[in-house]
Formats: C-alpha cells, structure tokens, sequence
C-alpha cells in the first residue's frame, strides 16, 4: 500500500526579525514514497520566496539573448554546417529534420549515444511561447534516433529525453534544445527509480506507478489533469523547485510511444511552461526516463519530471548547493498542493 510519510520539526531561537523575541518555525519534511526522497518545506517562507527566487530581470534576460544570437550556431540556418552529423551507415542523412526542428549528435558527448535536437529557429523564447507543435515535432525526432538506436545496437537500453533551457539551468546556448542520452547502464537516479520500481512490484505485486496515479486521482489534492495516456501531478516529495511529475501509463518505454504519447507529452509540457511562466519563472530542467528498451518486467513505466531553476538576474545565485548536491534534499517554496491548483487553471 502506497504511503506519504511526512513529519515536522520545530526550530526555536531569537529572532532579529522579531525584535529578539522567541521565534518558533515549523518545518515540514515530506519523504517520496517509492525512492524516499526527502523534500522540506519552512512555513516562514510563505509569501517570501523571492528571497530565494528573485523575480527574472527580463531586460537583462533579453539583452543576454540579443548578445549571444549573433554568435549562436544553431541561428539562421548555421546548423548546417556548424554541427556534426552521424555516419551514413548509421543515419543516411546524417541528421533528423521534422518541422523546425533538428537532431545532430553532441560534440562532446556524455554517453554512447548523446543528440541534440534544435527546438525550432528562435533564438530565445519566454515559457509561454513553446508551442505544442513544437514540442511535438523535437519529441517526434528524439523518439525516432531511440528507436534507430534500438536497431542498431541493442545492447544500449537504457535512455533519457532531456532539456535544459538557459544558464541558470544549466544550458551552454540560449537557443531552446533537448538532449538524447543512451548508454549501456542508467544514471544514478535512472537506477534508483528502476530498482525501486522493481522491488515495489515484488513486494506489493503491484506497479507502483499505476497506484501513484490512482492515488493521486483519488485524493485530487496534487492530481492535475489526464492528456490521453499521461497524468500530469505535483510531485508529493519533490526533487526540485516547482516539480510536475508525468507519468506514461502502460508505456514501458520508448519503444512503445505512438503519435498519442508524444502529442500528450508536448501538450503537457507546452502547459506546465506557460504555468511556470505565469508564475514568473524564465527557467527549465525536464528528464523523461525510459525502462529499458525491449525489457519490461512489468513494474516501470515512462515517467517525466520538470522544474524551475533559479531566474534570470545579472547576479543569479545558484539554487543548487549541498543541500541538493550532497545531502540530496530539496526546499519547496510552494507547496505541491497549490501547486497543483495553479496548474490545473493551465491544462
């Protein structure tokens, strides 16, 4: 049986704040009920997450990307002859094309397989402006280099969809992009998610994915919304700031996506930014993790996450340190519940 575990702690000390008088400040801890994540959030922050979130500078943000698009080797059909392409054998072409949109292999890859796939020729765009279509079109051609990958190398399984979108998140180039990744194991939280999967399915008999959706829909607290195949939530126990959770039902992974998956998927997302946009937010991480291809034992199912990263200001900080870092704890500064009111007014 599914669990949300969560307890409080109480901090005491004089507080500046309260001309020296005694503070006390409840914290909540919140621990995710299949990896045992643990995410915290301080009741004193309400109403003051700009002192961790400062608001995005949106002259400096657009000044940034005026500064970098003349140099941008994606811009105005640069990518022609600026990025590498596969060998012949591999991909005839050498890249993919759909729409606006273009694969072509990473420079300096992380993995065996590492793409790249050009989300469309602006340069810069704010959350609201990633349209469906769009996104559906870049999805479109990361799903089909998975299955050319499947084909022609099958002991490479295990594979990831990823975006990271401007500086504070961690992107070398203003313009939009996802990454690709392949490999012959998963990444360290990849594993975790697999492993833990399989050992809820031996012990419960059940997937856990299917009873976190079912759960979520029952209590409707984080649940948002239902896009074909895909239930979007906030995440309980969150892994970073603002975290919405997809999760693929019945789609062991990749392999098994069809137009409805990716349409659901670039819908959703298209959503989740506007969202975020609203909210004032100018930055993105997102991950969607496969099972391994061409293996299912019946206890994983695609999941996606996304979240905020810090805005952009001349002087960000980071919002990455120890605690997320080495700790592997995460600070909510909304808590998923309203969250989750938020976004449902977006889907």
């Amino acid at each position: 049986m599914l669990q949300w575990v969560s307890w409080t702690e109480t901090a005491r000390f004089h507080s500046p704040l309260h001309n020296g008088n005694l503070d006390e400040q409840i914290i909540e801890v919140r621990q995710d009920p299949l990896t045992g994540h643990q995410s915290i959030y301080n009741t004193a922050l309400e109403g003051k997450a700009s002192i961790l979130f400062p608001a995005t500078d949106q002259n400096y943000l657009e000044e940034r990307a005026a500064a970098t698009k003349a140099t941008c080797f994606l811009c105005d059909g640069k990518w022609r002859s600026m990025t590498p392409s596969y060998p012949k054998d591999f991909i005839p072409q050498g890249r993919l094309l759909q729409g606006e949109a273009v694969l072509f292999p990473n420079l300096f890859p992380l993995s065996a397989y590492h793409a790249v796939v050009m989300v469309g020729n602006k340069h810069y765009r704010p959350l609201n402006d990633f349209p469906e279509d769009l996104l559906a079109d870049a999805l479109t051609l990361a799903v089909d280099f998975v299955r050319i990958c499947a084909e022609k190398t099958p002991n490479i399984p295990f594979f990831t969809i990823n975006a990271n979108y401007l500086f504070p998140a961690g992107a070398s180039v203003t313009h939009p992009h996802l990454q690709i990744l392949g490999a012959t194991q998963p990444g360290t939280h990849h594993r975790l998610l697999l492993n833990t999967s399989r050992n809820y399915k031996n012990l419960t008999g059940v997937r856990y994915w299917d009873e976190l959706v079912a759960s979520e829909r029952q209590e409707n607290q984080r649940y948002i919304a239902q896009i074909d195949e895909t239930h979007w939530m906030a995440a309980y126990s969150p892994m970073g700031v603002n975290e919405i959770l997809a999760v693929f039902s019945n789609t062991p992974s990749f392999l098994q996506w069809k137009d409805t998956h990716i349409r659901a998927a670039a819908r959703g997302l298209s959503r989740v930014l506007s969202s975020y946009h609203a909210l004032g937010f100018s930055t993105f991480n997102f991950s969607c993790f496969s099972g391994p291809l061409r293996q299912d034992d019946g206890s994983f199912t695609c999941v996606l996450r996304i979240i905020v990263r810090q805005n952009v200001t001349p002087h960000y900080r980071t919002d990455d340190y120890y605690f997320q870092k080495l700790l592997q704890n995460e600070i909510m500064i909304v808590r998923p519940e309203k969250l989750a009111e938020h976004m449902r007014g977006f889907f």
